[in-house]
This record gives structure tokens, C-alpha cells and sequence, in this order.
């Protein structure tokens, strides 16, 4: 806060004071504005760094993550401020230095003779020059999961800059925990949580997008693991849900990255193949139908058996619900025409 008792302080420290509180009281609640406002994480991160950087008067940084395993800030931007750098933005950035000890005590760190220090053992060739640093860790649940670094501020930094810029990465934390959060919760509401797949409830929206689109013509599968009640029944469900899994990976193996595969009920799949004609969407059957036989050989003891039925439309006068049911129609009578050989055998 302020260094003086406010009686011992001129008009124009006063006033220079004043300015300075206003500007972080602003910077404050801009930051919070932008977390409330929803925004991804990396928006919230570049405009929170911003006030950062404007209010301490840094002229360079970036914001950082720490990588899955712990070893390495993943750099999410980076600010010379002007000045000249030649490293590579992609290269790892090894957690040392100055950086682990933000990282480690989980406090605001800064070193005003950065040029002079021993952290400067640590920086590659072709790194700007740095003449101060600051370091304030981004906390979530007492884990330092990124940093923000504020670096070449005329005079240096001070233990004011910490406190202030230590507040900002507290909100930018949340911003990054409201967007993992986010994340998840996207994931689950459109994914499977046994197979992984999309579920039903993409499906559906998928189809109402595709409806209208340029993606024609469109081919769609209609699939049924046979026998799921049978395995579930006499084996239990957890060799329900193997039975289940490993037909789900089948399909990934054979599909194209850019196909459409949703489970959309207990033991019925959907494939939605974009500009895909019947011919192509015949030869997808037919290397489904490999993939199971060689599955097959290998796994005697619980073989995959599906039925599936193709239907294509061709433009968007037919509606994608209507081929969709076509192509049920023709995975259940499949299906039937398969128990019927059953019994004869």
C-alpha cells in the first residue's frame, strides 16, 4: 500500500497515489468483469495480463501453464515488449530458476538485478534482456498450476507490484478453473462416459446442424451390438461393458478421424459419415465387417456380432431423421433375417 503515513505525504504524492489505487481498483474489477463475462481462458489471460503489465509498468511477460507432468511451463503468450528475442515460443521452458521458487513457495517473487544474478545461468541464446523479473504463481486448490512473469520495468519492481499483481493471478486461477471446469462439463453432457463416444443428445444436435449445411450427400449407419442382453445376463454387466468398449474401439480404429460415431442407446450406435456417397459408405461397412472377423479370431470367447443398415441423403430436401430411420430399419431387419439363420442353424 502506501510506504509513508499519508500526513507526510506531498500534493503531488498524493495525488500520483491516488492514481495508482484508482488504476488497480480498476484493474480489479475489469479482471473479475472478465472472468463473470464467460469468456475462454486465453482471452481472460491476455486482458488480465494487460492490467498486469500497464498498472506495474512492465513492458514485457507472458502467461505460462504447468505442463501435465509438471516439468515445464507451457507458455500460452508472450509479450517482448519491443525487445529483441530469438527463442522459440514452442520450446520448453524447464520449471528452475526463479520461476521454481514462485512455483514452490507458492508466493509472488522478484529480483530487480536479474542481469547480475545467478538466475541468468538459466536463460537460452537468443533471449531478450531482462533487466528485472517478477514471478506470481496461478493457484488453484494449493497447487502453483502456471505463472505469470512481468519482466523490464523502469526503476524495478517493488513488494506493492507483488501484492497487486499476486491479487490478479488469483482471478486469472479462477478463470482457468471456471474454463477446466467448462471443459468437463461440455465433455460430459455430449460424451458417453463408458465408450467415450458422443452420446445421443450430440447426435441429435449434430443432425440438426448437418440438416442445412454443405455437407451432402450424407451417409448414415445404423448399428446394434448383438447379443449385449445375452452377455449382460450371463457373464454380468462389467463383461457387458467390455463387450460394449471393445466394439466402440472398433469403430474408432476403422472410421476416419473427421466421421461422426455416437452411441445413442444401451446397446445401439449411430454413424454419421459428411460427403459420403453409398458406395463409400459400402466399402466403410464392408471394412467394418473385416475388422469384426479378424476381432473374432482372436477373441473366441466373447466374439463381436452387430448388425448395421446404410441410408443416404443426398441433399437437404430429405430430412436427416427420415434417412436415419430408413437406415434403422434396415440394421433391424438385418438383424432379424440373422436370428432367423440362427434358429435353422
Amino acid at each position: 500500500m502506501i510506504a509513508k503515513n499519508i500526513n507526510s505525504l506531498t500534493k503531488k504524492e498524493l495525488i500520483k497515489e491516488l492514481e495508482m489505487l484508482s488504476a488497480e481498483h480498476t484493474a480489479l474489477l475489469k479482471s473479475a468483469r472478465a472472468i463473470l463475462n464467460n469468456q475462454d481462458f486465453e482471452t481472460s489471460a491476455r486482458e488480465i495480463f494487460n492490467y498486469c503489465k500497464n498498472v506495474t509498468g512492465a513492458t514485457s511477460g507472458y502467461i505460462a501453464l504447468l505442463s501435465p507432468d509438471g516439468a515445464e511451463n507451457e507458455v500460452l503468450f508472450l509479450d517482448s515488449g519491443g525487445r529483441a528475442c530469438i527463442v522459440d515460443e514452442s520450446l520448453p521452458m524447464p520449471i528452475r530458476g526463479l520461476r521454481e521458487t514462485a512455483y514452490r513457495t507458492l508466493k509472488g517473487v522478484y529480483d530487480n538485478s536479474f542481469t547480475d544474478s545467478k538466475w541468468m545461468q538459466y536463460m537460452p541464446e537468443g533471449h531478450m534482456r531482462l533487466d528485472n523479473v517478477l514471478f506470481a504463481p496461478l493457484i488453484i486448490e494449493k497447487h502453483a498450476v502456471g505463472l505469470i512473469g512481468l519482466a523490464n520495468k523502469e526503476n524495478g519492481f517493488t513488494q506493492r507490484d507483488i501484492v497487486f499483481v499476486s491479487a490478479l493471478s488469483d482471478i486469472a486461477a479462477v478463470a482457468l478453473r471456471n474454463s477446466r471446469n467448462l471443459e468437463t462439463l461440455r465433455y460430459v453432457s455430449f460424451h458417453d462416459q463408458l465408450t467415450g463416444l458422443y452420446n445421443r443428445h450430440y447426435f441429435a444436435n449434430e443432425m440438426k446442424r448437418l440438416q442445412h449445411s454443405r455437407e451432402y450427400p450424407i451417409t448414415i449407419i445404423s448399428v446394434d451390438l448383438d447379443n449385449l442382453k445375452k452377455v449382460n445376463d450371463t457373464r454380468g454387466h462389467v463383461e457387458g461393458d467390455k463387450y460394449l468398449q471393445a466394439c466402440a474401439t472398433l469403430f474408432k480404429d476403422t472410421l476416419r478421424n473427421y466421421d461422426l460415431l455416437a452411441r445413442i442407446g444401451g446397446d445401439e450406435f449411430a454413424l454419421v459419415l459428411n460427403r459420403t456417397d453409398r458406395e463409400t459408405g459400402e466399402n466403410i461397412i464392408e471394412r467394418i465387417k473385416s475388422n469384426v472377423e479378424k476381432y473374432n479370431q482372436t477373441h473366441t470367447a466373447l466374439p463381436l456380432s452387430i448388425s448395421m443398415g446404410l441410408a443416404v441423403s443426398e441433399n437437404s430436401d430429405q430430412p436427416l431423421e427420415e434417412t436415419f430411420r430408413e437406415a434403422d430399419g434396415l440394421m433391424y431387419k438385418e438383424k432379424l433375417q440373422r436370428r432367423a439363420q440362427e434358429k435353422k442353424g
